[in-house]
């Protein structure tokens, strides 16, 4: 019953963020283009930012549907710690000006071991959603599920914004 919850709960979390990270990219790819040159330390194409959106918005879809969790949830954790192994990559170098781009090519969060770490602790109950059988879930513990779900997208955007003004408040950001 409660790993019912948890497992609509962190879907739905899962979901929006990489709808919204897909659509973002699918519908403005260009503004991507810096962005993902930078991170990936080569010229990268508009169709390789397109591709990234659609696998973004399939593993979206996918982790909402019970027969496709498992692929949905391992595909969303695999994107998750390999977006923040890129980002660790420019911490390292010591390139802390640059944008991630997480929360839209607009955003001025810059990379940063914080972010780093989010994406980390973020895969952890997305990749466990990967491990888990498909769980058939009723009414009213879909309801708790969806708001859980919502619960955990208000933690996620309340860090980010904290990550966000720690920046400004530093000097990171313009």
């Amino acid at each position: 019953m409660v790993s019912s919850v948890f497992t609509v709960g962190i879907a739905i979390f899962t979901s929006v963020i990489f709808a919204h990270a897909g659509y973002a990219k699918l519908r403005r790819p260009a503004a991507f283009g810096d962005i993902m040159s930078t991170h990936l330390g080569r010229p990268v194409g508009p169709w390789l930012i397109v591709l990234v959106g659609l696998l973004e918005a399939a593993s979206a879809l996918m982790v909402l549907i019970p027969a496709t969790r498992q692929a949905g949830a391992m595909s969303c954790g695999v994107l998750l710690l390999f977006y923040g192994l890129l980002m660790w990559r420019q911490v390292q170098l010591g390139r802390r000006d640059l944008r991630c781009g997480c929360s839209g090519p607009a955003a001025d969060t810059r990379v940063s071991g914080e972010l780093v770490a989010r994406n980390t602790v973020v895969a952890i109950p997305v990749l466990s959603l990967a491990v888990a059988g498909p769980i058939e879930v009723s009414g009213p513990l879909a309801l708790l599920g969806m708001a859980l779900g919502g619960f955990l997208l208000v933690l996620y955007l309340a860090a980010d914004q904290i990550i966000a003004n720690r920046q400004r408040l530093s000097g990171w950001s313009s």
